[in-house]
């Protein structure tokens, strides 16, 4: 649903049935799909055929397992009612409109049966329902957002609403910084565009061609910086398995600054234990787009452990970021990036200054080497499970 102008713009729904096939021939692994029960053998047939174009890489199927439990299905959040999620879209609009400023709603409600089986004596399945809200506010020329993404039917939007309309009202009159060398204190919304850079170097493809400049073993980071990839987290892409069937756990990426593992599926893995003459790497980080899709190496959700602060604002005088945008830009090789920030404030004590309409510019792998600290609360906020995060002397380009 979409609600802009004062009014409801759209309401949509869709859906999708089909099966993705994979299958296995003399060590090559070939991909198709149908949307059809009736088509399956022929899909089969066409994965045969495409595994002769395949590399012979050693794969295995994932065996059977008894995965952990996730809880990512809520029967009440039905894609069908449409009057139910009228009233969410209204309780957000009667928030973000409370201080009267306008607002515009994207709300969406989905829900997936996924299902996995292989000859090697996997076989499981789950639901999974997802709730996504995303609040924008105007209010003179402040802007402001809020968002909401769920496994679960929340009780109340109003809140993010409220926290829009909040924002755009803080944001009035907002103003470039003095260009120069700041402290930044991230929100879970800007800390998502920097892992958007950063991620991608712990992708085993990456390191099997030597693509990535991480390394096993590697002081790279802060000491304060512990990173996990954990599908049984709280993030919204929590699930019991990955989209080949291993097990989802908690897989460290980064352990006190240290570079402890990278992210594989199982074809990936068997690659690089074929490449080194090894037993091979642990996949379990396989994802796909949809049953028409081949899986792909993704992380599910992106944990960082809490540090020692209760408040960043112990800090100091920094520059509270909220959103900024460009992360599509950066180059995620070298980590370079320039992102333009579109909310923030700069905070000198109880003093909280609208900010706007600059650069910050830098590299993603110094940021993370230069942690002033971390607080101790984690957020949600999407696949991204995080403290707020504060890095030292960031460029602002104003």
């Amino acid at each position: 649903m979409l609600f802009s102008s004062g009014e409801l713009k759209s309401k949509e729904a869709d859906s999708s049935l089909g099966y993705g096939v994979r299958a296995l021939d003399s060590g090559r692994l070939g991909f198709a799909y149908c949307q059809d029960l009736k088509d399956l053998k022929k899909a089969i047939e066409e994965a045969r055929t495409m595994a002769r174009f395949s590399v012979q890489s050693g794969f295995s199927f994932a065996p059977q397992s008894k995965p952990g439990s996730v809880d990512v299905c809520d029967d009440s959040l039905s894609v069908e009612d449409f009057s139910g999620m009228l009233g969410f879209v209204e309780e957000a609009r009667d928030g973000a409109e409370a201080k009267g400023g306008k607002a515009r709603i994207m709300l969406g409600v989905s829900r997936s049966h996924i299902a996995l089986e292989n000859t090697a004596g996997f076989r499981g399945e789950y639901d999974k329902t997802d709730f996504s809200l995303f609040v924008e506010c105007m209010h003179d020329d402040g802007y402001g957002s809020a968002y909401l993404g769920s496994c679960k039917r929340p009780s109340s939007v109003h809140s993010i609403g409220t926290k829009a309309a909040e924002m755009a009202f803080q944001m009035r009159g907002a103003k470039k910084p003095e260009p120069g060398l700041y402290t930044i204190v991230a929100e879970p919304e800007a800390l998502m565009s920097l892992l958007d850079t950063l991620i991608p170097s712990f992708s085993g493809d990456w390191k099997r061609r030597g693509i990535t400049r991480l390394a096993p073993g590697a002081k790279v980071f802060s000491e304060k910086l512990s990173m996990h990839e954990d599908g049984l987290s709280a993030g919204g892409d929590a699930r019991p398995f990955d989209d080949e069937g291993t097990p989802s756990e908690s897989r460290p990426l980064i352990e006190n600054g240290i570079v402890h593992s990278f992210m594989y599926d199982r074809e990936t893995a068997a690659l690089e234990a074929r490449q080194h003459g090894t037993c091979g790497p642990a996949a379990g980080a396989c994802s796909r787009m949809g049953y028409d899709s081949q899986p792909v190496i993704h992380s599910s959700n992106v944990v960082i452990s809490p540090g020692g602060y209760e408040d960043l604002g112990e800090l100091g005088r920094h520059i509270e970021l909220h959103s900024a945008h460009g992360s599509h830009t950066a180059n995620p090789t070298t980590g370079d990036i320039g992102l333009e920030v579109s909310s923030a404030f700069l905070v000198e004590g109880d003093k909280r200054t609208p900010l706007k309409g600059f650069m910050l510019s830098g590299n993603v792998f110094e940021l993370f080497s230069k942690i002033a600290g971390i607080e101790k609360k984690q957020q949600v906020y999407g696949s991204l499970v995080s403290p707020r995060i504060a890095f030292k002397d960031v460029r602002v380009v104003a």
